[in-house]
């Protein structure tokens, strides 16, 4: 652990009414606390609630993403199969993609509920000197981190949105020709995909040390 997260996390548990001392391997313990005023069969009762409802908004985005999925395939088989005019199908892409967008603001504002949840179970465990979440940080007390590997999540959120997205004019691309139509929805994918970047960046800021690792 860095000096400096070892010293924002100390500042950390000190503004929560605990006193730490450093261990010799640079780690933290707590030696008392006050555990925020209230008992410690409160704050467990409060982790456990905050468990389990921070795993329900992890599921929540795909378990609304799965219609709208089906929709797209529905709709790309739409294209595949009858002719219409290039408005048409820069039209209805767009719209695809508006829906799309819809969702991907849902799946970033439920991982923002996730992620606020998560924070709340590391501070906790923090003051209760547990580690279950702890070891996906660089704060873990016992100096253990476990880290996954991987494309994360929503970047596979972000993926399956510019997929489904652009999806369409790819298809009509393929079918009929180059058409300016198509081009429609790369400016409401960039946006999209900026605005959520931005939020995810506050976010991780706003977690401070104990972002996950």
């Amino acid at each position: 652990m860095s000096n400096s997260l070892s010293r924002r996390l100390i500042s950390y548990l000190r503004d929560q009414g605990g006193q730490e001392k450093r261990l010799e391997n640079g780690s933290v313990t707590k030696t008392s606390h006050k555990n925020e005023g209230r008992s410690s069969e409160v704050l467990l009762a409060e982790y456990s609630a905050a468990n389990q409802v921070y795993l329900t908004y992890d599921g929540y985005r795909w378990q609304a993403g799965s219609f709208l999925i089906a929709g797209v395939f529905v709709y790309w088989g739409f294209l595949i199969q009858t002719s219409v005019s290039e408005w048409v199908m820069g039209t209805s892409s767009l719209l695809v993609a508006a829906l799309m967008s819809c969702w991907l603001f849902f799946a970033s504002h439920y991982r923002q509920l996730y992620l606020l949840k998560l924070r709340r179970l590391h501070e906790i465990e923090l003051l209760l000197g547990m580690e279950q979440h702890l070891r996906f940080t660089t704060l873990s007390p016992s100096g253990f981190q476990y880290r996954a590997r991987g494309i994360k999540g929503h970047h596979i959120d972000a993926v399956v949105y510019v997929i489904t997205a652009v999806g369409g004019s790819v298809l009509a691309f393929a079918k009929s020709g180059f058409s300016l139509w198509g081009l429609a929805v790369l400016p409401l994918v960039v946006i999209v995909v900026l605005c959520v970047a931005r939020n995810e960046r506050v976010m991780k800021r706003d977690l401070g040390p104990l972002d996950r690792a």
